[in-house]
């Protein structure tokens, strides 16, 4: 209703115990955690409009009701907005929702910035051969004062014994606004996914040993600290502009990179949640970010915003957020739709896995400077935001129950809804505006004929890609196309390929032992699309 896994144990407590004695100064700032905040809603009817509300710097929630845009902010500043003359009321439903005595215990549940480090190095010193932990720069507490804040650290998982020629690179990056819990956790667990199911799982193997996944789970730890004690910290903790308190001090970094900044909000107001900074990659955490990019994918685009990377352009980045349910595309400023128009069919496929509504970035409400149009913008790999989580209800807000990651029912299960858009976004790095295009194989079944010889039965579907019907499809024994492997032609099980949704089968022979049977469809315009792989192992005939 509204009206008008740990680290070691003596390592981790060191670790902890500095690390909160860095931090005991702004903790003593907080009593109880947002008690004064509120949920507002205010509405939009026209461009000029949403120009007029992006300029007061507003605490907008990551998903909008119609012309609702839905913000955090307390009744003195609803006085002043309508003393300004806008529409604004009070949501008291999700007023309630707010998170008032902090958020449900971090031990056993969501990690702490020093929980999330000590998983990495763990999973590095577990799987020495897949993962390498890198520090690729200094929080902004830590540039100021080394004994405070964090360094900015991440994973690389590939296979280190594999072939040396460059790997094609899906970037995984979570914990830019600090108070969104439920992304770092959906990025550590993809982390343990493919370590754990690397030799066991056929596409968790071949994509470490065929592509490059760097993932950093927390990009905002300064920010993130103060969030684990339920307060709504949203931006970084640079309070060099004074007049703010610790919680609405700092800048926006999701406003902060140096791809058109500050076009749309180059607000005056530094305490205001979408404040951009005073000059484009001025923070740490995005001027060592951006200097990290430029090391992971080639810059395959031009200057012009309306020039389209090419075709055959390689590498994919998703910023993982809350609480919208979103899968949000370039461009963020304007309705100009991005030059790739591929981009628009990879969210398509990314929602139909995990039934968010893909829309460009600007249908949300307009921003410039943000992570998912940099790398797009810049270097013209593939860029997305996914939004992550319900805005109300039993598992909605920045700070829902821990439950609700691998439980809480259609409004929950935020780990298995986004597992294959995360594999998705995976597979398609080595060309993304290729590969969206085409077909995906989404089931595949091995029966056993007699000793030697076997059943292959493939299921591929175009619907939400090229949405032609489906032309061939074709297997690999051990070597994938990329590599030069002999294919080996599928026939339609129906007797014709007609649409876009077919099964396909092929009879071989393999001898005993392990192989990898490699899957893969073209579509009528052309497009071959993702590929799905299964085991073959003596004496078990596996489904994925």
């Amino acid at each position: 209703m509204f009206h008008s896994l740990r680290g070691k144990a003596g390592a981790a407590v060191l670790l902890t115990a500095l690390c909160f004695a860095a931090f005991t100064p702004v903790f003593a700032q907080f009593g109880a955690p947002n008690s004064e905040l509120i949920v507002a809603r205010i509405t939009v009817k026209t461009d000029a409009d949403m120009r007029r509300v992006m300029g007061l710097g507003l605490d907008l929630m990551e998903y909008r009701e119609g012309d609702d845009l839905i913000f955090i902010t307390t009744a003195a500043e609803i006085d002043r907005l309508l003393k300004s003359g806008f529409d604004v009321r009070l949501d008291e439903k999700l007023t309630a929702e707010l998170p008032r005595n902090g958020v449900e215990t971090f031990n056993g549940g969501y990690r702490t910035v020093e929980e999330t480090y000590a998983f990495l190095n763990q999973m590095q010193a577990a799987y020495p051969n897949l993962a390498r932990v890198f520090t690729y720069g200094q929080s902004w507490l830590k540039v100021q004062n080394p004994a405070n804040g964090y360094d900015l650290m991440g994973i690389t998982l590939t296979s280190q014994s594999s072939d040396r020629r460059p790997k094609p690179t899906f970037l995984l990056q979570a914990g830019l606004h600090a108070r969104e819990l439920v992304p770092p956790e959906i990025a550590t667990r993809f982390i343990s996914y493919l370590l754990t199911n690397y030799g066991i799982d056929a596409d968790a193997t071949w994509l470490l040993d065929e592509h490059r996944i760097v993932v950093i789970p927390i990009m905002n730890p300064d920010g993130r600290k103060i969030a684990e004690t339920g307060a709504l910290k949203r931006k970084n903790m640079n309070n060099l502009l004074g007049g703010c308190t610790t919680v609405n001090s700092g800048i926006d970094l999701n406003r902060n990179y140096s791809f058109r900044w500050g076009l749309v909000n180059p607000s005056t107001q530094p305490c205001g949640e979408t404040y951009p900074g005073v000059s484009a990659a001025s923070e740490p955490e995005i001027a060592y970010q951006e200097a990290l990019i430029a090391t992971l994918f080639p810059d395959q685009r031009g200057a012009p915003r309306n020039e389209p990377a090419p075709i055959d352009a390689t590498g994919a980045v998703l910023d993982m957020h809350s609480t919208g349910n979103l899968i949000l595309y370039p461009w963020g400023e304007d309705n100009v739709p991005p030059p790739n128009p591929q981009i628009v069919t990879l969210a398509n496929k990314m929602a139909a896995y995990n039934g968010y509504n893909p829309i460009q970035g600007v249908n949300l409400y307009p921003t410039s400077g943000s992570a998912k149009d940099y790398a797009y913008g810049e270097l013209g790999a593939v860029s997305m935001t996914m939004e992550i989580g319900n805005g109300s209800g039993t598992c909605g807000g920045f700070m829902p129950a821990y439950t609700c990651i691998e439980g809480g029912g259609s409004v929950g299960n935020f780990w298995s809804k986004n597992l294959p858009v995360l594999l998705y976004m995976a597979k398609t790095a080595r060309t993304p505006y290729m590969t969206a295009e085409g077909p995906t194989a989404e089931t595949l079944t091995i029966t056993a004929l007699s000793t030697a010889s076997f059943r292959f039965r493939a299921q591929f579907s175009d619907e939400f890609n090229g949405g032609q019907p489906i032309a061939a499809a074709e297997v690999y024994l051990n070597t994938p196309p990329w590599r030069g492997g002999t294919p080996i032609p599928m026939t339609p099980e129906d007797g014709s390929f007609d649409s876009m949704n077919e099964y396909a089968l092929a009879t071989f022979n393999i001898r005993s032992g392990t192989h990898t049977i490699y899957a893969r469809a073209r579509d009528t315009a052309g497009n071959w699309g993702s590929v799905k792989a299964v085991f073959k192992t003596d004496g078990l005939w596996p489904a994925n």
